[in-house]
C-alpha cells in the first residue's frame, strides 16, 4: 500500500512519477482511483506540464481512507513535445 498522510480527516498519498525515457513529456495526465467492493467510491487527476529526465512529486487526497478499498494510481496519458 502507498503511504498516506492524514489531515483534518482528509487522506493524502504521495506520489512520484518518473521519467525513464529518453525524451521530455508534456502534459501528463495522472489518475487517482479509489474503489470500495468494486465500485469507484473517489477519483481524482493530476497534471504535470513538463517531465523531463527525472521526477516530480505530488499527492491525490481522498475524503476516505485508502486502505478501505482498492487504491490505483496511473499515467493516464502525456504528449511528446
Amino acid at each position: 500500500m502507498t503511504r498516506r498522510i492524514v489531515v483534518q480527516g482528509q487522506f493524502y498519498v504521495p506520489f512520484i512519477v518518473t521519467n525513464t525515457g529518453g525524451g521530455t513529456a508534456e502534459a501528463v495526465h495522472l489518475v487517482g482511483e479509489l474503489r470500495v467492493n468494486g465500485r469507484l467510491e473517489e477519483a481524482g487527476d493530476q497534471e504535470i506540464d513538463f517531465l523531463s529526465r527525472g521526477k516530480e512529486e505530488g499527492a491525490f487526497v481522498f475524503s476516505r481512507d485508502p486502505r478501505q478499498g482498492d487504491l490505483r494510481l496511473r499515467v493516464a496519458s502525456y504528449k511528446l513535445p
